[in-house]
């Protein structure tokens, strides 16, 4: 059975290409090799693992961090976990900007921003559950209960924040 060999996913036979990669099936899986620290582009640039990501919107999203703090980067592997055997991806940079991105990573994990995409998330929640309760009226005692669990969210995150401040 031909698979791809970038995202892993199984064909029938008489399929050559990936529908979704474009690229040329294969009769089987290799096995990966262990991940490579570092990663030779050329004689004079040496790439350093920055990590492994095998959630897709994650990966995007650091790759923007450091397009934003003017890091170059490199992103290579395959795509998110819903697509099976997985390849995770991999973020590489220069090993002159290793530590600023390390930086620019850990400054985006800071609890407080954690938080904030949190409440952010919570909003667009909540503004969903509007457009189903105004779809949906048989939905509106289960869309009452989850606008009640949201609106708790809200004060325990906002409690967590003032903890975070002190």
């Amino acid at each position: 059975m031909p698979v791809c060999p970038s995202c892993g996913s199984e064909f029938r036979a008489g399929f050559t290409e990936c529908n979704t990669c474009r690229v040329p099936l294969v009769a089987t899986l290799s096995e990966p090799d262990d991940e490579p620290e570092v990663v030779e582009e050329s004689s004079e640039e040496t790439l350093h693992l920055l990590g492994t990501i095998e959630d897709d919107a994650q990966a995007i999203l650091i790759r923007h961090l450091l397009d934003e703090a003017d890091i170059p980067s490199v992103v290579q592997g395959g795509h998110g976990a819903h697509i099976g055997q997985c390849i995770p991806f991999r973020i590489f940079v220069d090993e002159d900007y290793l530590e600023a991105a390390r930086e620019t990573i850990a400054a985006y994990q800071a609890p407080g921003l954690i938080t904030g995409q949190i409440e952010g998330d919570l909003a667009r929640l909540s503004n969903e559950m509007v457009r189903i309760g105004s779809e949906r009226r048989d939905l509106a005692p289960k869309v009452k209960s989850i606008n009640e669990s949201i609106d708790q969210l809200r004060k325990h995150l906002e409690a967590l924040n003032r903890d975070l401040d002190e």
